[in-house]
Parts: structure tokens; C-alpha cells; sequence
């Protein structure tokens, strides 16, 4: 008896301290499970008819891939190239809002915020009245997968005749494109804590933290989880966890004081290792101010997917980037390209194509920049894609792992005498094939460097003009030829752009082996100990590189050039203080010279008789800001890097 009397004066207590808590009231909600939803309005510019519904993968095309999200909203403007995109609307119902108050948006978003060529994509939330003119309520930033977002409607409570509109902007350029799902207005409740974001992913060159739907396996990732107060009361405290069905992870966290809309994000303090295959993340918060009650709990769980991939090891990744020095946008290609090669050392074929300056080849330079519609930076991924440099990685990663069809070789030897190359490119095929298959071969040299002023390189980036960029936000707006060395530049078509007429028969069969040999003469302009050879097998009817490979070059006495260390130089940009990250395969002696942009001798150290991984300290305090190079020799090879000392 007196256990019942004490459950009752319990529950008598807990309602009595809950008679003030407002629950969630839901004025519209849409999944567009079933397409167009009745009511809703598109308004578009474009040929393609703007807005349109259905599963991810349908809505995406190779240059804009959307991750799974159930039947979605989608305008795609990378899969309309001649789209004019810049009034994309999607647009609610009319809500009528006159007895309504404290009204939130509540949405899932995938938006890439892609630049190019000048132009930005933009995606907006936007909000009239009475058929009137548009309102921006929010402007959205790029994030790799998908994310909750929060939109305060309570300026339009009371309000009888209101419409929400969706708004996707192209800029005029041809960019990426917007997907939206779970569109929820709804009145806010006491006490509402919703899971906003679940991202794994790791920092970029910008330096931005991404997070892509697929990675390496094994590779560390960093994960994050990002709540919002969706409800009225303040929020002091919830638990959290996260599990991807075998790993659990749990965190009472406490301390926080958020107000309504805002936001607190937790970074594990663990590294997440990335398992191979298809794997889904689920954050889950609960215990919201100690229980004192969460009455809408449609937000309070999100899925994360994410794959880990193994790389294909035949595959490799042809990207030729349109650039040049006088393309002050062009600097984000230099980051991008640079960080690709140095994260993917084993499987990204980078080529920089030059426009319009001395390093320019015009044989090169005409059907790349032809190909990426004159639009610069872009890079041309197996000569089919074309996209912004910052979009490398995601790409990369989508593409690795795919069978190709050959398997390409090169090797090349070089004779000191005559001053030639001599290139053999072997194709090993794993699939049949038949039509105008073909050899092609580009000269590639690093560290170019020249003193006259068309080596000069403009920086739009410049002085922090458009924020962070991989260190060249500390630079001038144009960075002197005498601090520039440009990398992975394409020297020479070997063949032409097209290939061989003839290198490979028509038809082809599974486990046919072809080869097929070059030869370059290296001009005085070249520095061959800075050159390296590309070979690649492509589609002459429809330009399609089905692989590519890389080499250094041989003597001819057939010594190569020991492949004795790997190097990494960081941090990059360094104020007082970097390291040389080495790994060596001998044993062997190692010295370190910086050297300013004049060539001059600023630092020379040497260490003696080293094995397996160093990481060696350099001495750059009173160094002048701007670039310098980082020479190391280990034993009888030397490799060059690229050392920024900012501000």
C-alpha cells in the first residue's frame, strides 16, 4: 500500500512539473516518398525543368553523387551543362501561421557549395508573405554528406498567407546542385535536443574538415557529432552515443548551455579506423537535461553512411588540370593537385596544363582547355569528367576502387649521351575489346621555375581575400616568379594528344599483352632530373583514358635511381619550426639543404647512417616569408619539396 500511494504522489509530482512543457506541433511534413508532393510549386529558368524526385542514385550523375537518403528533392545542374540554373525554386504550400508561434524549419541537406571559373553555387532558404518578394532567412555552406539544418521561422508567426521556397543559384556557372529531404515545419516544443550532423572525415588542404561517403579502409578518420536545440528551454546536458553496429561509443556530456537553435559539436577523442565495406554510423542522444522530458524525438537519432573501399591495384587516376599563372583562382588547383600527390603518391596521375604562360604547349593546352570548356582551374579526369580541383578527392575516391579494363606499364631509360628517352609503354588487357584503342605518352617535369614575370603568379586568394587556401592567403595577390616552382607541369605530348594511330590492333582480347615504344629528345629547357613519363591507353573515337600509369626514368646502363626514402614536409605553412617526416628502405646517410627562391644556400644539415622513419627538425626561425625548397638526399637519391614560411 504504501509503495502504490508513493508511485502515485511520483507520477502526480513529475506531471505536475511537466504542465508547463509545450509540446511539438507539426504544420507540415515531407518525405517525397511519393515524388512532387501535392501543393508544392517548382519555378525554374532552366531546360531541364529545375526541381525533380527520386532516389539518390537517380538524381545523381558522375560529377554531382549524391549519398542515400530514401526518394529525395533534387536540382542537378552538373548534369546540365547549358542549364541556366540561377532560379531554381521549390516552393511549400501556402501555411496559413496566424495562431501559430515559435515555427522552425527542420530539413536534410546536401549541398557541395562548388566554385568555378568565377562562379559560386549558392542554395537558399527563402520566405514571402502574401505572395510577395523573397526573403533569404539562411544561406547555405557546403558540407560532404548529409546534414540537418535549422531555419527560424517565428518572424512569420501570426502570419496567414506563407510560403517557403527552396532557391538553388548556378551563378551562371556549371556547378554542382542541391538536394533537400524531410521537410518538417513545426511549432517548437519545451524541450527538443535533435542530432543536426554525423560526419567522419579528416581535414583537407584548405584546411577544412570533409567528410566523403567513401574512404580508404584502415585509413584514421576523425567523427564528429553536431546537436541543435530545436526546443525553447535551455539545454544543460544529454548523453551520447555512437555505433556502427559493432564499435560503441558513449559520453555523458555536460556543461553546455545551449539556447535555442544553438549548436555543440563532439569530436571523439579516438580516431575512428576505417572497416572495408558498407558500414552505417548511428548517433543517438537521450537523457536531454536529465531527463526532464524531450517531447519530439523524430531528430534525436541519425544515420551516417559510409564505405570503406579498397583500391583497385591496377587502377590508376589520370587528372590534367587547365591552369595557369595568370588564373589568380588558379592557386586552388596548385593546393588541390599538390595534396592529391602527396596523399595518393602511389595511384593519382597529376598533370598541370598550362594556358597561356611560358610553360604553355599548345599542342597540350588546346584540346584540354577545349575540353573543360575554358573554365579555369577545372581538371579532366580520365579525359570523360570535368570539375573543380577541389572536388579531386571525393572523385578519386568514387573511381579507385573500379576494374579497369588494362592494366598500363611504363618505363623508360634515359641516355646521357644522345640525351634521349627511351619510353615503352605495355598494355596487360583484362577485358575484351574492340574499335580505335591507342598509346599515348606526355613528358611531365616538377619544379619548373623561371624568372621572368609571365612566371609570376597571380593570387586571388591573396591577403586573405577569399579566406583560407592552403597557406596562400598569406601571400601577395601576385606571388613573384622567384618564389613560384611549379609542379607536375606537361612539357611535351609524346604521339600526340590523341595516340599512336595503330599501336593497338582493332581487336582485342582478354589477357593480350602490347607494347609500344617512344622516344623524346630532352630539350635544354627541361630539367631531366626533374622529368618523369606518363603513359596512358585511351579511346580515340571517344577520348576515354581507360588507364595510365607513371614512372621515373632509368640510365641506360640500367641503374635506376634507388627508391630509398619518402619524405613529407610539415607543417606546410610553417612559422618557427618543421619537420622532414622520412621513411627509408636502407640504411643510408641523410642531408638536408633549404634553399631560398634565388637558389641561395640558407641551411645545411646532415645526419648520418639513418633507417626506417625519422622525422628530423628544420631550423627555419628569421626565415623571410615566401617559398623555399627542401632538398633531402638520402643515400644516392634526392627528392625536392615545397616549404611555405608564412607570416
Amino acid at each position: 500500500m504504501k509503495k502504490s500511494t508513493f508511485f502515485i504522489s511520483a507520477l502526480l509530482a513529475l506531471l505536475s512539473s511537466n504542465w508547463n512543457l509545450k509540446a511539438q506541433t507539426t504544420i507540415l511534413s515531407e518525405d517525397f516518398e511519393g515524388g512532387q508532393p501535392s501543393g508544392w510549386t517548382i519555378t525554374t529558368l532552366s531546360s531541364d525543368g529545375g526541381w525533380s524526385f527520386g532516389t539518390s542514385s537517380v538524381m545523381s550523375n558522375t560529377g554531382f553523387q549524391i549519398p542515400g537518403h530514401t526518394q529525395i528533392a533534387c536540382t542537378n545542374d552538373n548534369a546540365c551543362s547549358s542549364c541556366d540554373k540561377s532560379a531554381d525554386y521549390f516552393i511549400t504550400p501556402i501555411m496559413d501561421l496566424s495562431s501559430k508561434s515559435n515555427v522552425l524549419l527542420t530539413f536534410y541537406s546536401y549541398f557541395y557549395h562548388g566554385a568555378g571559373s568565377g562562379s559560386t553555387e549558392k542554395a537558399t532558404v527563402e520566405v514571402r508573405t502574401n505572395g510577395g518578394a523573397w526573403t533569404v532567412e539562411k544561406s547555405l555552406n557546403g558540407v560532404g554528406n548529409w546534414t540537418m539544418l535549422n531555419v527560424d521561422l517565428s518572424d512569420y508567426d501570426g502570419q496567414s498567407n506563407v510560403e517557403v521556397a527552396f532557391h538553388y543559384d548556378d551563378d551562371g556557372g556549371w556547378l554542382y546542385g542541391w538536394a533537400i529531404d524531410d521537410v518538417t515545419i513545426y511549432e517548437k516544443a519545451s524541450v527538443d535536443l535533435s542530432v543536426s550532423t554525423v560526419a567522419v572525415g579528416k581535414l583537407d588542404p584548405i584546411p577544412v574538415f570533409v567528410n566523403f561517403p567513401n574512404y580508404l579502409a584502415g585509413l584514421p578518420l576523425t567523427s564528429k557529432v553536431a546537436v541543435v536545440n530545436t526546443g525553447l528551454d535551455h539545454v544543460t546536458s544529454f548523453d551520447l552515443s555512437l555505433t556502427d553496429g559493432v564499435n560503441i561509443f558513449n559520453e555523458s556530456i555536460t556543461g553546455v548551455n545551449l539556447n535555442t537553435l544553438g549548436t555543440y559539436t563532439y569530436s571523439l577523442p579516438q580516431p575512428y579506423t576505417m572497416p572495408e565495406g558498407d558500414h552505417t554510423l548511428t548517433a543517438t542522444i537521450s537523457n536531454i537535461n536529465g531527463g526532464s522530458g524531450d517531447f519530439y524525438s523524430k531528430y534525436n537519432n541519425l544515420n551516417y553512411g559510409i564505405t570503406g573501399i579498397v583500391a583497385n591495384p591496377d587502377k590508376k587516376y589520370l587528372a590534367e588540370e587547365a591552369t595557369g599563372t595568370w588564373c589568380g583562382y588558379c592557386v586552388r588547383g596548385i593546393v588541390f593537385m599538390d595534396y592529391m600527390r602527396e596523399q595518393y603518391p602511389d595511384q593519382f596521375v597529376g598533370i598541370a596544363v598550362h594556358n597561356g604562360d611560358p610553360m604553355a604547349v599548345s599542342s597540350y593546352d588546346s584540346p584540354i582547355s577545349s575540353l573543360v570548356g575554358y573554365s579555369y582551374p577545372n581538371v579532366a579526369v580520365d579525359r570523360t569528367a570535368v570539375f573543380d580541383p577541389s572536388f579531386l578527392e571525393y572523385d578519386f575516391l568514387e573511381r579507385i576502387a573500379e576494374a579497369p579494363a588494362a592494366k598500363v606499364s611504363v618505363s623508360a631509360i634515359y641516355s646521357p649521351g644522345n640525351n634521349q628517352l627511351s619510353i615503352t609503354a605495355t598494355g596487360e588487357f583484362l577485358q575484351d575489346l574492340s574499335g580505335d584503342y591507342r598509346f599515348a605518352c606526355v613528358i611531365v617535369e616538377d619544379s619548373v621555375h623561371g624568372t621572368a614575370s609571365g612566371y609570376k603568379q597571380s593570387n586571388y586568394y591573396g591577403n586573405n581575400a577569399l579566406g583560407s587556401m592552403g597557406g596562400f592567403e598569406d601571400l601577395g595577390g601576385s606571388i613573384p616568379a622567384s618564389q613560384m616552382y611549379y609542379e607536375a607541369v606537361g612539357r611535351a605530348l609524346v604521339g600526340g594528344f590523341k595516340g599512336v594511330s595503330g599501336s593497338l590492333p582493332a581487336t582485342i582480347n582478354a589477357g593480350d599483352i602490347y607494347s609500344h615504344d617512344f622516344t623524346y629528345g630532352i630539350p635544354s629547357t627541361i630539367n631531366i632530373n626533374h622529368t618523369w613519363v606518363v603513359a596512358m591507353i585511351l579511346n580515340y573515337d571517344n577520348g576515354e583514358v581507360i588507364n595510365v600509369d607513371k614512372a621515373n626514368w632509368m640510365f641506360n646502363t640500367g641503374i635506376n635511381e634507388p627508391a630509398n626514402a619518402s619524405v613529407f614536409v610539415y607543417p606546410n605553412p610553417a612559422n618557427d619550426i618543421a619537420y622532414v617526416d622520412i621513411r627509408m628502405a636502407n640504411r643510408c646517410d641523410v642531408t638536408i639543404q633549404i634553399t631560398d627562391g634565388l637558389g641561395r644556400l640558407i641551411s645545411s644539415s646532415s645526419f648520418p647512417s639513418l633507417s626506417g622513419s625519422e622525422v628530423l627538425p628544420l631550423n627555419i626561425t628569421g626565415l623571410n616569408p615566401g617559398l623555399y625548397q627542401v632538398q633531402i638526399k638520402a643515400g644516392a637519391q634526392t627528392l625536392i619539396r615545397k616549404l611555405l614560411i608564412a607570416d
